[in-house]
């Protein structure tokens, strides 16, 4: 008999949820009537907003949520009165799959390690070979549910309402209706990730002066220093949508942007699901840090890959430019 109780758990960082919504896409298409529901950290919660694949989200951070005896009897209960038939942990946490195995679910799906042994459908965990994209990694946990999992393209949805307060934020920072940009991250959560700001601001000279097109820098508000710093590397007087943008309105801005240039980070992954091709930037040296398993996913994107992201040039970046702008 079908399950028509599921809970889906992802409880990391953005970039890491948006991959893992291909798999959410096929749990829908194998149990189309089921309810289901997603727990994701408070980072990742808006990301998840409107996802067409479930019913209902929560928020779920394991390292404040469930790092005390009391929090894990709390969590438990709630899990039991929901009477869930079937979970699914895509981020291996001890906490979180003990908590699934004391309340009792009966499938419990996730990977072979942090307590595996609690679930009863465990899965090896070969990730950090990085042999295939996470895209492919989450839908294995499709299918140890019994499900066909296709790969279809990363989810992030935009409201009207997102896209009107986002040209409205564009139009004020001097890029004007129609206008050809792409949108620039020089930023990352991850120092070892960063190319440098001054090759950022660089390229952004180029694109301004070679491709016909406005390069619009965009990042959260702590990346705002190295906006500055590769804005004064450029120049020029460039757009700097660094800080002033929610995340749906993020999103709605790279849905515009004739393209993203960024180092690896959520962004890269919020530009593919929106559909806007990817310039990514990687150093592939980096333990577990390869394009095959952390590049933008899908077709129409360019990885720039070296051994370290420092050995990535301004010319070959623009080259890349040339190509998706043409």
């Amino acid at each position: 008999m079908k399950p028509q109780n599921i809970l889906l758990i992802r409880t990391d960082r953005i970039g890491e949820f948006i991959l893992t919504t291909p798999a959410i896409s096929a749990f829908r298409a194998g149990f189309p009537d089921a309810r289901i529901t997603l727990a994701v950290s408070e980072a990742s919660y808006e990301a998840a907003e409107g996802n067409p694949s479930v019913d209902s989200i929560i928020k779920l951070d394991p390292q404040s949520d469930l790092d005390s005896p009391a929090k894990m009897a709390r969590f438990i209960i709630s899990l039991r009165k929901q009477r869930y038939e079937m979970c699914a942990v895509f981020n291996p946490n001890k906490a979180v799959n003990a908590a699934v195995f004391l309340a009792g679910i009966p499938v419990r799906i996730g990977y072979d390690r942090k307590l595996g042994f609690l679930l009863n459908r465990a899965i090896e965990d070969k990730k950090y070979l990085c042999e295939k994209h996470e895209v492919e990694y989450n839908l294995d946990i499709a299918k140890a549910a019994g499900i066909d999992a296709k790969p279809s393209r990363p989810v992030f949805t935009v409201s009207a309402e997102d896209e009107k307060a986002a040209a409205r934020i564009v139009e004020e920072n001097g890029i004007h209706a129609g206008e050809k940009f792409i949108a620039v991250h020089p930023g990352t959560s991850n120092p070892e990730k960063l190319w440098p700001a001054e090759r950022f601001g660089r390229l952004c000279a180029m694109i301004e002066n070679e491709a016909g097109a406005s390069a619009v820098l965009v990042g959260g508000k702590e990346e705002k220093p190295i906006s500055l710093e590769a804005t004064k590397c450029s120049g020029k007087r460039l757009s700097d949508l660094t800080g002033k943008l929610g995340l749906k309105e993020f999103g709605s801005v790279l849905k515009k942007a004739k393209a993203l240039i960024s180092c690896d980070s959520g962004p890269v992954h919020i530009s593919a699901a929106v559909g806007t091709p990817v310039i990514a930037l990687f150093g592939e040296s980096r333990k577990g840090g390869s394009s095959v398993r952390w590049g933008p996913y899908g077709r129409g994107h360019t990885v720039i890959g070296r051994p370290m992201v420092c050995d990535i040039t301004v010319e070959e970046v623009f080259e890349a430019v040339k190509g998706i702008n043409g």
